[in-house]
């Protein structure tokens, strides 16, 4: 085991096999040690990436196994985040009477359309996060539902993500976005629903997050159980609500962690 970090260690069912879990264990990495299962023998606990390799875990280790796009964790069952994923907390949701807002200082049209693939890739994330509604290309949907962009999306860029059409997204082109760019309570309800797929099924990080908590390997005391409350609520991880909520735990606390 490592002095410093826990260790998890990733059992394969074969060659491929890895591919799935691939942002999961990017973002497990952000926190634990991760590695390969014959270079970590007596790891804290186990990701297995395909339950045929389930029999090569030592028996009572912590172990969480990946199948079917499913994160299966004792009796827990996680999302199993893909390669299109996002960090939700890094692009919070922009609700569309703070969009309306921006494009009234910005002097854009009150029912600015974008569409993604007619952007140079850099101006993208402005203007999903400005407009009213957006014809979305696949590549940007993930971008585009966590920052709560009301999105228009072809049939196959909603199935490639299991994005709902009129619950999540709008399927369609052009015309469907100018609609719901004029529709206010429709644009809102798209809004709020896309983020909260993005944040639940989108979001590796918050998936890692859960596992590590499972394992019992997360961090402990009250800071953690703080930020706990705090990922529940929503806000930004690098947002004004989580500065606020720290400085007030140190002005609890002091400086030494305690009352």
């Amino acid at each position: 085991m490592s002095a410093d970090r826990p260790v998890v260690a990733v059992v394969a069912a074969g060659p491929g096999a890895t591919e799935a879990v691939r942002p999961l264990v990017r973002a497990l990495a952000a926190h634990v040690e991760v590695r390969s299962a014959d270079r970590a023998p007596d790891a804290d606990a186990y990701l297995v990436a395909g339950s045929a390799a389930l029999g090569r875990v030592p028996v009572g280790a912590p172990v969480a196994v990946a199948d079917g796009g499913r994160l299966q964790v004792d009796r827990t069952a996680l999302d199993l985040v893909g390669g299109a994923g996002v960090d939700t907390a890094a692009w919070p949701p922009l609700p569309p009477h703070v969009r309306r807002r921006w494009r009234q200082r910005l002097g854009l049209a009150p029912d600015l359309v974008v569409d993604t693939a007619a952007l140079d890739p850099d101006d993208v994330p402005t203007a999903l996060a400005v407009a009213a509604a957006a014809v979305v290309a696949e590549a940007d949907l993930p971008l585009a539902l966590a920052l709560g962009c009301p999105s228009v999306v072809t049939t196959e860029a909603a199935a490639g993500l299991g994005a709902v059409d009129q619950h999540h997204v709008v399927v369609g082109a052009r015309p469907e976005a100018d609609a719901l760019a004029g529709d206010d309570r429709r644009a809102a309800l798209l809004s709020r629903q896309g983020h909260q797929m993005a944040r639940a099924t989108l979001d590796a990080a918050r998936t890692a997050d859960a596992l590590l908590r499972a394992w019992g390997l997360g961090p402990t005391g009250p800071v953690a159980r703080l930020d706990e409350r705090l990922d529940e609520l929503g806000p930004s991880r690098t947002g004004p609500v989580r500065h606020r909520a720290a400085d007030a735990f140190a002005l609890l606390t002091g400086p030494t962690g305690g009352p």
